[in-house]
């Protein structure tokens, strides 16, 4: 059976603090090409910025150089490297989420998979089974 370690990505995942202001998390999105930014204290998840926050920011006309804490989900959905893909796929369909950080036991960031990951894996699975 296909777990979701064998569809994250482990490389080129975009963490920060929560201590940075949310307009350099703002360039670090747009510098890397990504929907969302990693928050972590050390190297535990504690948090994540997307474009949604973003969006939402801006829609209440909140500054953009306050720290990226103040305003990141901290209610975290995440995915352990063991579960399968259907119960990932699941889980971010249910929460209305495009992207899922992957963690150990201990909260630590192991990879991300994204509802394209999902996608890729879905296709390439039913043209060559």
């Amino acid at each position: 059976m296909t777990t979701i370690k064998d569809i994250m990505r482990s490389t080129g995942i975009i963490k920060t603090s929560p201590e940075t202001r949310v307009l350099d998390v703002i360039r670090l999105m747009y510098e890397n090409k990504v929907g969302s930014v990693l928050i972590t204290d050390g190297d535990k998840l504690v948090g994540v910025f997307t474009e949604r926050d973003l969006v939402r920011l801006v829609a209440e006309e909140k500054p953009l150089d306050i720290q990226v804490k103040e305003v990141m989900s901290r209610r975290l959905i995440t995915a352990k490297p063991y579960e399968t893909i259907s119960l990932v796929a699941s889980k971010m369909v249910e929460h209305w989420i495009r992207h899922i950080p992957v963690v150990d036991d201990e909260n630590r960031v192991l990879g991300m998979v994204s509802i394209r990951d999902i996608l890729r894996y879905m296709i390439s699975s039913a043209i060559f089974p």
